[in-house]
């Protein structure tokens, strides 16, 4: 239970800084991708390892199924989107990008509120199904 507080406080802290940082290169043309790209790279890998978590946990397979592919689409997306939709439109392809970062951000928020709820439940259960034996 410990970790999966840890993974989540750590995804939001990360997340939260390549949003900053997003928003600060879109905004004010601050130049700081590289780190922005390393923070986005550890959101997508966190998701990643959380499905294959919520994969492997009995209850949260459909969380795991749709959290995988998300978090492959997420860095495909954000290094090939400067070359989508150039010109004038192109703030329609920056706005997606925002969106699935931040979706990606809460998929996995999700995925370890979940995986907590399942312990405090299957914590609770054991005992009561141990003492009436």
């Amino acid at each position: 239970m410990m970790t999966a507080r840890i993974v989540q406080i750590v995804i939001g802290i990360v997340g939260l800084g390549a949003l900053t940082l997003g928003l600060l290169f879109w905004v004010a043309n601050i130049d700081l991708l590289n780190i922005h790209m390393f923070l986005g790279l550890i959101v997508a890998l966190t998701l990643l390892v959380m499905g294959f978590i919520a994969i492997c946990t009995r209850g949260m397979r459909l969380w795991g199924i749709i959290g995988i592919p998300y978090a492959v689409i997420v860095p495909i997306f954000g290094l090939t989107q400067s070359g989508l939709l150039v010109g004038g439109l192109h703030w329609l392809v920056q706005t997606g990008h925002l969106l699935v970062g931040v979706g990606a951000m809460v998929l996995a928020g999700m995925i370890v509120a979940r995986r907590m709820a399942l312990k405090r439940t299957i914590g609770v259960l054991t005992p009561e199904s141990q003492a009436v034996r």
